[in-house]
């Protein structure tokens, strides 16, 4: 399952003004507990980085996430070095790791479906990212 923020922010937001209370409840001064908040949030808003990025390679067990991300991190690289196009090597350096790995992976023969769950990504999500692409590259060609 993907890692949901509305949802983590909604729980953290919960958890934070639960912590406030009882901080206040103890008398401890109001600017001490804002620095606090802000802290918690800094740290709050780093994981949620983390999971968005990561979110694709949950329920892979760590050792099997890393060969996957060093596979495709390798495939992506020898892909953008065969293109001799400088115009569409432009094009596909703007795009994002995502787009690039469902490229790759449909080079590769996979279908929308089989990318759609190695990706941890709905069909449509695909569909719209491969659309996208098209879309630049007609542009620049």
């Amino acid at each position: 399952m993907a890692y949901n923020k509305a949802k983590e922010e909604y729980k953290w937001k919960q958890w934070k003004e639960k912590e406030e209370r009882q901080l206040r409840e103890f008398g401890m001064d109001e600017d001490s507990i804002q620095e606090l908040r802000r802290s918690d949030w800094e740290e709050f808003k780093s994981d949620r980085r983390f999971y968005d990025h990561h979110s694709a390679f949950q329920g892979y067990p760590e050792r099997e996430y890393l060969m996957l991300y060093r596979q495709d991190m390798k495939g992506v690289s020898e892909l953008l070095d065969e293109i001799s196009d400088e115009r569409l090597l432009n094009v596909l350096l703007d795009a994002d790791y995502r787009t690039l790995q469902i490229l790759l992976l449909k080079i590769m023969g996979f279908s929308i479906v089989e990318i759609a769950s190695r990706l941890r990504m709905s069909k449509k999500s695909i569909y719209c990212r491969i659309e996208r692409l098209k879309k630049k590259i007609k542009k620049f060609l």
